[in-house]
């Protein structure tokens, strides 16, 4: 079994680097199942939320193969259409003043706008945001 004591990791580098993995997607299952609402995921620190929302960026960008011999990999209903993923991960940074926190967001929208070839015009963080999360949905898909 490989040390992640120092690494930061993601349900697909598990997954690819062979690495001791306690299937846990029955209840990712549970949670995407219905496919509506929103969802607030509060768990202690080091309590394996990072891993989780990982696991469902997989789960909602339809990566099957990355399930193969899970639980939520053997379900048949389920139909692993794509959905366009926004992630914005705050972990690791830390900010000194507004400022910093809005240039960081600013960059992460961005980024994420970039990985859906959509560009955002506005230049603070909330409307960004709005604006891709409508751009995005406008495309006739829902966004996660």
């Amino acid at each position: 079994m490989k040390d992640l004591t120092s690494s930061s990791y993601t349900f697909e580098k598990l997954i690819r680097g062979n690495f001791l993995y306690v299937d846990k997607t029955e209840f990712i299952w549970e949670l995407v199942r219905p496919a509506t609402g929103l969802y607030f995921l509060s768990r202690p620190r080091r309590f394996g939320k990072s891993l989780t929302l990982s696991t469902l960026k997989a789960v909602f960008e339809g990566r099957r193969e990355l399930f193969r011999g899970l639980a939520i990999g053997d379900k048949q209903t389920y139909d692993w259409k794509p959905y366009p993923v926004i992630h914005l991960d705050l972990n690791g940074y830390r900010y000194g003043d507004v400022r910093e926190m809005e240039h960081s967001l600013r960059k992460m929208v961005r980024g994420c706008a970039a990985e859906h070839q959509v560009r955002v015009e506005d230049d603070v963080p909330e409307n960004m945001l709005r604006d891709l999360i409508h751009t995005l949905a406008g495309q006739g898909r829902q966004v996660v």
